[in-house]
């Protein structure tokens, strides 16, 4: 009776083995499908990657880049006669950004590293580092963290939190 209990539970575990495999081959290919986009300045296929194309995509910029966001807003409302105030946080949606990126006569790209994928088949989250570069030249950096959902069309993005470093 041990033996059977034993080699259902096993049985089982591979089954779940198995699917999170599954889902971390497909969750890997939205990744590549997201790089990639940026890269090739593909607009709909940036935008399929999402749940909803109003998603909330929402940065946080870094204490140590605030510093240096603040004095160039101080400045700007020195030099202008402005009143403009540093924001630690924005939200974009993903159509504003693909946007943004396919206007630029430069190139784009990011690179994600340190990838986790948590998943039990119908929701995931995906936390990564991440360096983001135009024209070839590193532009800012940091962590990135997704929420997906398993649909009938595959996984999606549901909601995209970034940290951001510009560089000096």
């Amino acid at each position: 009776m041990k033996f059977i209990v034993c080699m259902s539970l096993c049985l089982m575990n591979a089954g779940n083995c198995f699917a999170n495999q599954t889902d971390h081959k497909a969750i890997r290919l939205v990744i590549n499908a997201f790089e990639q986009s940026i890269q090739t300045k593909d607009k709909s296929r940036f935008l399929n990657l999402f749940l909803d194309t109003s998603s909330p995509m929402i940065g946080v910029v870094s204490e140590e880049s605030m510093i240096a966001r603040r004095a160039a807003v101080e400045k700007i409302n020195k030099e202008d006669n402005k009143n403009f105030v540093a924001t630690r946080t924005w939200t974009v949606i993903p159509s504003k950004m693909i946007d943004r990126i396919v206007s630029e006569k430069v190139s784009s790209r990011e690179e994600f590293n340190n990838i986790n994928i948590v998943s039990e088949g119908n929701i995931a989250s995906v936390y990564f580092d991440y360096e983001y570069y135009k024209d070839d030249k590193k532009k800012h950096w940091g962590s990135e963290s997704w929420q997906m959902v398993q649909t009938l069309k595959g996984w999606k993005i549901s909601s995209v939190i970034y940290s951001i470093t510009f560089i000096k």
